[in-house]
């Protein structure tokens, strides 16, 4: 069971969390007996992400403002859910917004740390800057330093925010949670610290055992945004417009590393997507391949601009052997053929192929260790070193036309 905002905020004033001044409302007239000073912030508690970018959290500066903004929140569906009540809370100004959460990880079977020195909205940002900890045995501070070191504090900020993942893990463990996080978690000009959102997860067992928690409703639980960021591949835009090459690979090392030797060569790289799982101690498995795969060559379709892929098979074999028999099944290619692409410094021979998708593909350069097995279409172009891939797809994207 997810618990709303207001829920998991007053768990977190239960171990002594900070949270803002706030009230529930469940009719705008109420708003007349606020007990909260000016300036506010109405937000629509609904169990779901995105509820700023969707327009449930908004600001207001006066009585006649909030009663306005709570009654289009009160009409406002949020992944098909109108909220009951609202959080009325009092505005504040954050120096820093991070990222921090505890979570249970049942295929370790251990909890984990994971934090990241981007909190709020941008996703993508958190996502690559995401850090995690494994509690191997019992808690201690010096698992949230370690975090935090990850994170990049240091000084006295790494004590109070030591603080509040000890009060986070021991909420975790007292209410047999499943996940505890505080994004965004504000950091304040004299540097106080302020949970400015709540997301608590609470097993079964939890319901049972604790009632309190029972007490806050059962209510089905939505994807979050960064869980369904989690099962798709991470996805980078550099110059979306001007770029045309696009890069597939694992890790982002990997995918920085290839974005700066395209453009240390003159290239434009437009966009990369990462694959893989998000965590580190995750399986990546064949479905999630699967999907995050036809959701590239989705997502191709509306880029007509990336005439070249540039894909670094750099990881498990069995993966790579997946990548390349799901993308020769989508050219259509005879399949397969062992035939490697000419080599650079002659005329590259581009392979018609017998039958084209509609919209067709970008050209795509396979860059592969010499220990991967070279046994996929001749349309595909094959280099073993990666600058030569590299120095190819930059060539192809010269030479080749932009897709309809």
């Amino acid at each position: 069971m997810e618990l709303l905002e207001y829920q998991a905020k007053q768990l977190f004033q239960q171990v002594g969390i900070p949270t803002l001044p706030s009230q529930i409302i469940s009719d705008a007239r109420e708003l007349k007996q606020l007990q909260i000073p000016y300036p506010i912030v109405l937000k629509s508690q609904v169990c779901s992400g995105g509820r700023g970018k969707a327009g449930g959290i908004k600001p207001a500066q006066n009585t006649i403002d909030a009663i306005a903004a709570a009654r289009n929140i009160f009409n406002l569906a949020i992944a098909g859910q109108y909220p009951d009540v609202l959080l009325a809370e009092a505005h504040y100004r954050s120096q820093q917004e991070i990222f921090l959460a505890v979570v249970l990880d049942y295929e370790l079977q251990r909890p984990v740390l994971l934090g990241s020195a981007y909190g709020g909205m941008d996703v993508n940002k958190l996502l690559a800057n995401l850090q995690q900890v494994v509690i191997e045995e019992f808690f201690s501070p010096f698992y949230a330093r370690h975090l935090l070191n990850q994170m990049g504090f240091s000084g006295e900020l790494v004590i109070s925010l030591s603080q509040v993942i000890g009060k986070m893990y021991d909420l975790l463990l007292a209410k047999d949670l499943d996940l505890i996080e505080i994004n965004p978690l504000g950091i304040g000009e004299n540097g106080e610290l302020m949970a400015l959102d709540g997301k608590v997860t609470a097993h079964d067992t939890a319901i049972q055992k604790h009632p309190d928690i029972a007490s806050f409703g059962d209510r089905p639980t939505p994807q979050s945004p960064l869980q369904a960021e989690e099962s798709n591949a991470l996805f980078w835009e550099h110059d979306i417009k001007g770029g045309n090459i696009g890069i597939i690979c694992f890790g982002v090392g990997s995918a920085a590393l290839l974005w700066d030797m395209i453009h240390n060569q003159k290239g434009h790289p437009a966009c990369c997507w990462i694959l893989g799982p998000r965590a580190q101690s995750l399986v990546f498995s064949p479905n999630e391949l699967d999907t995050q795969i036809m959701a590239i060559l989705e997502q191709l379709k509306t880029l007509p601009q990336v005439n070249v892929l540039l894909l670094n098979l750099v990881a498990d074999e069995e993966i790579n052997q997946q990548i390349l028999h799901y993308l020769v099944g989508q050219t259509n290619q005879p399949n397969p053929v062992i035939n490697r692409a000419p080599t650079l410094g002659k005329t590259p021979t581009v392979t018609t192929a017998t039958t084209q998708l509609e919209p067709p593909l970008p050209e795509i350069v396979v860059r592969c260790l010499p220990t991967i097995e070279n046994t996929f279409d001749s349309s595909l172009y094959w280099e073993t070193d990666l600058g030569d891939a590299i120095r190819r797809a930059i060539a192809l994207g010269k030479q080749t036309e932009i897709r309809p």
